[in-house]
């Protein structure tokens, strides 16, 4: 979904192309994020991709169009049934979102792109990796926050964090401290204050709403689990992403309805 931010930016990329510019190139480019930016709307971020790929050519040093990059390429890896395809495009986002910090270490959205990419890169990774991971996941989110207050994503990622960190078992947790030097202070209760306030950020999320309620029924809090799951199940797909939530959330319902 294109936020107002992104609004505004698509507008003034059609300005300059209705009213002309002393910079040709500078405007044509601005046109294809403009293009890029309506293809990823429509939930085709490989088009998107390629979109995005050509406006970086001409302009290499824009760190969102960086990130833009890095964005479909993660939304692509999503689509791919691969597990090596999928593997090399999250790689390679990792390193268009690592750019775009360079160029921008103020981009909340650029610093959250390295928190989700970690996470998908932790899935496959070994438990080494996957705590290394886990400390990057948790240290760009809370930058993001920091750079962004009311970042409902930035929350999201941080409540997911701590929610499943907290989920740890205390045999693997023992052998982190022992061997790996631990990882950050994590509770349940954190994780669901953090999708709590995402939610209020952003109540038209489908994801935001499937999260809390998994984190509600992990606390069992089974009345407002369903809550939420029924939330996200009446609101639009607007994401590539949020299909699949449905269903985890359809099944958790119906999983509820045996109990």
């Amino acid at each position: 979904m294109i936020n107002f931010g992104q609004r505004l930016f698509v507008a003034g990329c059609l300005l300059a192309g209705c009213l002309g510019t002393t910079r040709a190139d500078n405007g044509s480019v601005d046109m294809l994020v403009a293009k890029g930016l309506s293809l990823e709307q429509q939930l085709d971020p490989r088009a998107a991709l390629e979109v995005f790929r050509e406006a970086a050519e001409a302009r290499p040093e824009d760190a969102f169009i960086q990130q833009k990059i890095a964005q479909q390429l993660s939304d692509a890896s999503f689509l791919e049934p691969d597990i090596l395809v999928r593997h090399r495009l999250i790689s390679e986002a990792l390193q268009y979102a690592q750019r775009a910090v360079e160029l921008d270490p103020n981009s909340a959205v650029a610093r959250l792109s390295l928190s989700v990419l970690y996470g998908k890169l932790s899935v496959e990774s070994g438990l080494r990796t996957k705590i290394k991971y886990a400390r990057l996941i948790r240290q760009n989110a809370e930058t993001a926050l920091e750079l962004e207050p009311d970042y409902a994503w930035a929350c999201h990622v941080l409540g997911r964090w701590h929610v499943e960190i907290s989920q740890l078992g205390m045999t693997r947790r023992a052998i982190i401290n022992l061997v790996f030097g631990g990882l950050p202070e994590a509770s349940l209760a954190e994780g669901i204050r953090m999708l709590e306030e995402a939610v209020r950020l952003d109540g038209d999320d489908v994801g935001h709403w499937v999260e809390l309620g998994f984190a509600y029924q992990l606390a069992e809090r089974n009345e407002q689990a369903r809550f939420c799951w029924e939330q996200a199940l009446a609101l639009p797909s607007t994401r590539i992403y949020d299909p699949a939530a449905k269903q985890r959330a359809t099944l958790a319902l119906a999983e509820t309805d045996e109990d």
